[in-house]
């Protein structure tokens, strides 16, 4: 068999995987206007699972109505409406054999009230250039409250019966903006020093701890934040060895912040992500997830059998087509449609909904998920469209 590791089952923390293959974090901003979990929601992760996924990770769930990038985002609140929705999400997942992951985040100073309607803050006075917003900077007691607003939400999702909570640590979101010295310009516990750099985290890890299994942890961790002042793989190894001395299970390796999104996208064409994930599979033993521009399973395979992660993460080909595994276990990888931006980079960003007018996750392949109130008989005039410029594209 041409997968011999793709699909070898492995153990993350205390948990059998049935496969290597995992469904990134990606946010499609269809929760409730209370960050409750919709229908949508549930449509949209359950497809996934049943479709041979290993782990399934849900994106963008905050810990704060202002840690939201939108409205419709996931907010994970202690309340009966939410621990319902979330309880029936994890059971969606995992009603077909896959492991489910929620992602715990808060946008920080990159947030946008014309989005959210709330406040944005940061550890310091900051204004993302794409936004255009300064946010207030977080007082010590504002500080400590969020603490314990992660150590919340992770006790609702450990009630929701979710596997795994991964924390995100990138990107330039909060935590990713107290740990880097670009944002991060504060001069009390906070700031300054690299171990006050990581208060922040020390601190929700040691109340999680207390609580919670943290084999059950995972973390999403910047490889490169392609700003001189910013973070790194080796940069840091003191985060990730404080990190591996709590017991966590698992990293997700990613790069870029908001406004440096373009070198993102760059390095993520030119196999740069796979190389974060290698360099840091020599500095950790817990499981890495290599991710980037991973368009087909077997493109997946090699990354695992040149050891630049433990499982492979895929975004937009399971968008495009969320049966990428399901087909490449018949050996129907000929049937596969390819998700566009994955053939030229730039050439569609129908799933990047903070670029739609309306704010509308949506994918132009007729293989697509699509929302419960959307949901035609015919793809037809999709599958003419993906046809035409799939051809137009390979033919530049």
């Amino acid at each position: 068999m041409k997968y011999n590791l793709t699909f070898k089952p492995i153990k993350i923390g205390n948990q059998k995987i049935k496969n290597r293959v995992v469904s990134s974090a990606i946010s499609i901003n269809k929760a409730n206007k209370d960050g409750s979990i919709s229908e949508n929601i549930l449509s949209y992760y359950g497809n996934l699972a049943k479709n041979n996924i290993g782990l399934v990770v849900v994106g963008g769930a905050s810990v704060s109505k202002e840690g939201k990038v939108t409205q419709n985002e996931i907010h994970i609140e202690n309340s009966k409406k939410h621990l319902i929705g979330l309880t029936k999400l994890s059971k969606e997942i995992k009603k077909y054999g896959a492991k489910s992951s929620i992602q715990i985040c808060h946008v920080g100073a990159q947030g946008n009230p014309k989005l959210s309607g709330e406040r944005i803050v940061g550890p310091s006075k900051y204004i993302s250039p794409d936004i255009g917003v300064e946010c207030d900077v977080l007082k010590v007691d504002e500080i400590r409250e969020i603490e314990d607003k992660y150590l919340d939400a992770i006790e609702v999702a450990e009630q929701a019966n979710f596997d795994f909570f991964e924390i995100h640590m990138a990107h330039g979101y909060l935590l990713h903006e107290f740990l880097s010295p670009f944002t991060n310009k504060r001069n009390d516990q906070y700031g300054g020093s690299e171990t006050n750099r990581m208060r922040i985290i020390k601190n929700i890890f040691e109340k999680i701890r207390k609580k919670i299994d943290l084999s059950k942890v995972g973390v999403r961790i910047s490889g490169d934040d392609y700003i001189e002042s910013g973070l790194n793989i080796r940069k840091q190894k003191k985060l990730i060895s404080l990190l591996d001395s709590y017991g966590i299970s698992y990293y997700t390796v990613t790069a870029g912040l908001y406004e440096t999104a373009k070198y993102k996208y760059i390095n993520m064409k030119n196999g740069n992500y796979w190389n974060y994930s290698q360099q840091l599979k020599k500095i950790t033993k817990n499981k890495v997830i290599t991710q980037g521009g991973i368009g087909s399973i077997i493109q997946g395979e090699n990354l695992l059998v040149e050891k630049k992660g433990d499982l492979f993460g895929m975004a937009q080909a399971l968008i495009a087509d969320p049966e990428i595994v399901t087909k490449s276990l018949r050996e129907e990888e000929s049937a596969v449609f390819e998700c566009l931006a994955h053939v030229k980079v730039g050439s569609c960003h129908r799933c990047r909904y903070l670029k739609q007018k309306d704010f509308n996750f949506s994918c132009v392949t007729p293989s697509a998920w699509q929302p419960n109130s959307n949901v035609s008989s015919s793809r037809g005039k999709d599958l003419e469209f993906w046809k035409k410029t799939i051809s137009r594209l390979k033919n530049n």
